[in-house]
């Protein structure tokens, strides 16, 4: 068998790479390769089983031709629910509902996940600011340190979450504010769910 020019080789991989980042992440079609690296049918195709063999791209032999850069670009879509505000800052009571809903990349979600609008500035050290949305794994169990919605005897309240001898304390992060403000320790304490993430816009 004759041996593949290992210069061809390298021009093909970049070349895959390249037309994907030239085209969102679309694969280059078997003509595309064979005008640009001016090989016959056969000859293209069996430089790409080679990178194929070596790892450097997927092939499946129907248009399917893709690196793992391509891999990385993709990214999947699910539709979260967006139902309504928390407050950040003293527990407030808040209607839950459904106000609509939000695409958001697969890979930020993990489990059964909502998302909440926050308003208050007791989060404000971590870049929690009114108007932000969050994205929440939905849970009834958290670890300390964890940022929770919470759900306390006086309403529902986004805040860092810290177990004392058993007791949860809900913490702001703010440093404005003085140690009793600072500070909540609920009788009740439902966990509504840890966030995520914090999706803004760009002041």
């Amino acid at each position: 068998m004759r041996v593949m020019s290992e210069e061809k080789l390298q021009k093909l991989a970049e070349f895959i790479k390249q037309y994907a980042r030239d085209n969102n992440g679309a694969s280059p079609g078997l003509s595309d390769i064979m005008d640009y690296m001016g090989m016959v049918k056969s000859t293209a195709y069996r430089h790409i089983l080679e990178l194929e063999r070596r790892g450097v791209v997927s092939y499946s032999g129907k248009k399917t031709l893709e690196s793992e850069q391509q891999r990385k670009m993709k990214c999947g879509f699910r539709r979260i629910p967006f139902v309504g505000m928390i407050v950040c800052g003293t527990p407030d009571e808040q209607e839950e509902h459904i106000k609509g809903y939000l695409a958001i990349p697969e890979e930020w979600i993990d489990g059964e996940c909502f998302i909440l609008e926050a308003y208050g500035d007791s989060m404000a050290d971590i870049g929690i600011e009114e108007g932000d949305l969050i994205l929440v794994k939905k849970t009834e169990t958290a670890d300390s340190g964890d940022v929770v919605a919470a759900l306390t005897e006086n309403g529902n309240t986004l805040k860092r979450l810290f177990w004392e001898n058993g007791r949860p304390r809900l913490h702001a992060e703010n440093k404005s504010y003085d140690e009793k403000k600072a500070d909540i320790y609920p009788n009740e304490l439902t966990i509504q769910g840890i966030a995520l993430k914090i999706i803004k816009d760009i002041r």
